[in-house]
This record gives structure tokens, sequence and C-alpha cells, in this order.
């Protein structure tokens, strides 16, 4: 059975408080009477011990301590067996002095201290005590003292020591109860609040009005609250990640297998071609007897397959080059630019640019890839003689727009960014992978920046936000 720390600490208190109590009430009460008797006794026997001299020098008994004791006491000196002098009540006979002193030095009760012998009777409710001081054989000073035994003040006490005890066992109570209390409140605040903290609730903060060793011990539990805080939020965060991360992973192997199963279709086609034709040109078999003319095509179909698989390792790389500390300048697509107007001039192109220099947070091989296929597939798809090019800095972002005359039907704007996605309308006519604008999303996927892709007044827009370098 479960017992709180207050229960444990008021009774132990209060048995503790009780026994000494009981334990002092008990030792006064058998010890009253006797000390009262063994005081009257030991100041007795002083007077006697300091008169002894004055006594043998003959001094009166009227003139020495003696005469101070009290007036229930009785003083006698025998001379020779006879008595010479006497102060106080006359208890004893002339005649019966020697048998009283006899008696007093046979009797084994008596109590012998040095030539002073006493003994001790109780009649009734009165103490008698009778002293003899031998100074020599036959000369002795005798002291008989009466003491009213205490049974009436004693009865008188036990009256008190009753009342006394109520209120003692009171004042124990409560005082047992407020020590208990002040004790107990403290470890049950701390208990609560080391169960919170076992149950990861780092909201509340502990915090008792204390100037003892409780202090000491809450702001060490505050600071380890603190800590315990502090390192499962990073720990919560670590998680986190990782957990990103694993997903992040098993994302992109899926778009690896989905993109595998896609090049698998797409390279089966040109290769049925082309093991058509070498087929046909082996057999000479009706037109590809023409070998000159279909070695042309074949060369065609070949770079087809090169162009699949140069993007395709441009695809599958794009982790590996991507990191978030990375940063570049838009200057780089200025200098790269050569091979797009080279691009541009074959398909009789003006490319119209204009481009702020900025430093933006970019792996440089990932921007220029990203705005290479942007500017490729706006040169081969544009129906008219020009292509803009935009890059102006907004807030904390470069706006990266690319622009060719051309409208893509608003069904199709959803796929234009998936992996070998050909419009009907220019499906096999133009060359390219069909992987452009996935690697320009897989970018831009990669570092979390908006894209999007739509037709405004007759043309097709392009438009990426990337951050710039604080």
């Amino acid at each position: 059975m479960r017992i709180s720390i207050l229960v444990k600490t008021f009774l132990i208190l209060l048995f503790s408080f009780s026994l000494v109590f009981l334990l002092s009430m008990y030792i006064s009460y058998e010890r009253f009477s006797p000390m009262y008797i063994e005081e009257n006794i030991k100041n007795v026997k002083s007077s006697i011990l300091s008169s002894v001299s004055l006594i043998q020098n003959g001094e009166d008994l009227e003139n020495t301590e003696l005469k101070g004791l009290s007036s229930e006491t009785t003083f006698i000196r025998i001379i020779n067996n006879q008595l010479t002098e006497e102060i106080g009540p006359d208890f004893i006979d002339e005649a019966d002095i020697l048998d009283f002193v006899i008696g007093i030095y046979d009797s084994p009760e008596s109590i012998k201290d040095g030539q002073l012998i006493y003994y001790v009777d109780l009649s009734g409710d009165i103490y008698n005590i009778n002293y003899i001081y031998q100074f020599e054989l036959g000369d002795y000073l005798i002291v008989s003292t009466r003491i009213q035994s205490l049974q009436n003040v004693e009865s008188v006490l036990n009256n008190i020591n009753i009342t006394q005890s109520i209120i003692m066992m009171i004042a124990i109570t409560l005082l047992s109860i407020l020590i208990s209390i002040n004790i107990s409140r403290p470890i049950k605040k701390i208990s609560l609040y080391a169960k919170d903290i076992s149950n990861l609730k780092f909201t509340s903060k502990l915090t008792l009005k204390r100037r003892d060793e409780f202090r000491d011990l809450i702001s060490s539990l505050n600071e380890m609250t603190f800590n315990l805080k502090k390192t499962y939020a990073e720990l919560h965060e670590a998680n986190q990640k990782l957990t990103q991360d694993i997903d992040f992973e098993k994302e992109q192997e899926e778009k690896k297998k989905q993109l595998i199963m896609t090049i698998n279709h797409e390279i089966k086609t040109p290769l049925a071609v082309m093991k058509g034709m070498i087929e046909g040109m082996i057999d000479g078999v009706g037109r590809y007897k023409d070998k000159d003319k279909y070695l042309h095509e074949l060369l065609n179909q070949i770079q087809t397959i090169e162009n699949i698989t140069q993007d395709l390792t441009y695809s599958l790389k794009l982790e590996d080059k991507m990191k978030y500390e990375n940063m570049c300048s838009t200057k780089a697509i200025d200098e790269h630019f050569s091979a797009l107007d080279e691009l541009a001039k074959q398909n009789m192109i003006k490319i119209n640019k204009k481009i702020e220099i900025c430093d933006v947070c970019m792996n440089e091989e990932l921007l220029l890839i990203l705005s290479t296929n942007l500017i490729k597939n706006a040169i081969l798809y544009s129906t008219d003689r020009q292509v803009d090019v935009l890059g102006e800095v907004i807030g904390k972002e470069f706006v990266y727009i690319v622009k060719n005359k051309g409208e893509i039907p608003e069904k199709e704007l959803d796929k234009i960014f998936d992996s070998f996605y050909r419009l009907d309308a220019t499906k096999n006519k133009k060359p390219g992978s069909g992987l452009g604008l996935f690697i320009v999303k897989q970018i831009a996927e990669l570092y979390d920046y908006p894209y999007k892709i739509f037709n405004d007044n007759g043309q097709v827009v392009v438009k990426i936000q990337i951050l710039i370098k604080k």
C-alpha cells in the first residue's frame, strides 16, 4: 500500500515528539520526590560538615549554620553519652538517646559518609531523616529533620501534567502537521515536475520560494530541464531531417525507376527503327537499297539516342551537384551564352537578353543547365523569330523569365514538365530528348524554388524564382 510522504513525515514526527515528551514526563514524575529528598539531605549534610569545626571549638549550635535549617529540625549535642545541648522540637528522651544512636549504627539501611551517618525512614507521609556525626567516641552531634511527603503535591502536579500533556499533544500534532507540509509540499511539486519531464512536457518551470537545500535542487532541476529540452529539440530536428532525407531518397529512387522505365520505352522506338533500317540495307530490300540516304537517317536516330543518354546523365547526377550553401553569380549566364547564340542563328532566332547581375543561392553548373534548357526549348519551339530572356531582382529573389511565341493547350500545361513529354503538334518534328523541362523541374524542386509555365497573350512564359544570397 502506497503511503504519501506527508503522512509518513507526520507520523514519524508525531511519534518522535510524543516519545520525547512522554519520556520527559515519566522521568520528572519518577525523579521528582527522590530528588526533593536528596536535595534536602545534601543541604543538611553540607550544613553539618561546615559547622563541625566551630562546634569542636566550643561554639554553640545556635551560632552555626545549623540554625538556618528547617524549623522541623532537631539538633542534639552529646558528650560522654550526656545530652549537653538541644535545639528544636523534642522528639527523643535523654534515656533513649544511646539506643537511638546504636540503632542507627546497626541499621543495614543506614548510609555512612566518613564520620557522618544518616538514616531515612518513611512513616505515613512523613520522611524522618536522622544524622549522626561522631567527633570521637562518646561525642556525637545528632540532627533529626522531618519532611512532609509530596503526595499532595504530586497529585496536584499530576493534574497539571494531564492538562499540560493534552495541550502539548495538540501542539505537537499541529507542529508535526506544519513541518510535514513544509517538507512534503516541495517534494510533491518536484515529483509532479519530474513526471512532466518524463512525459517530455517542458512548458512549465519549477519555482519555489525556499532558502534551503531545496533551492539548489530546484535550480539544478531547471538547468537539467533546459538541457533536456535543448537536446530533445536538437534530436527532434535531426530526426525530422533524417525522415525528410529518407523520404527524399525514396522519392528520388522512385523517380529514377519511373525515369528508367520511361527511357526504356522511349529508346525502344528508335532502336526498332534502326534495326529495321539496318536489316533492310543488309538484305537490299526495296527502298533500303539506297544506303547513302538511309545511313543519314540512321545517324539521326543514333543522335536521338545520344541526346537522351546525355540528358539522362544530367538528370541522374543533379542531386550530387546540389548543395544548399552553394552560391554563384548570374554573370555566368552571359559568360556561357555562345552555344545558345549559335543554336539561335541556326534556327534564325534573335535572343533579346536582359539579365541583372547578382549572387544567387544555387550551384553554378545547375544554374547554367537550367538556363540552357529553358532557352534551348524556347528556340526550338518558338513560332516567330525571337526569344526574350529576362533576369531581374525583385525583393529577395532573382526572377528568371524566358518567353517565346506560341501557345500550349491548357490541358497540356500540367504535363509539360514530365519526362519525355512532347506536344502532339510538334512530336517527332523537333530534335531533343524530351528531358529538358523535366531537368528544369528537378533543379527547381531540389532547391524548393517556385517554377511555372503559362500562356500570356500569345506567348509561352516560363518563370523561375531563385533566392538571392544575403
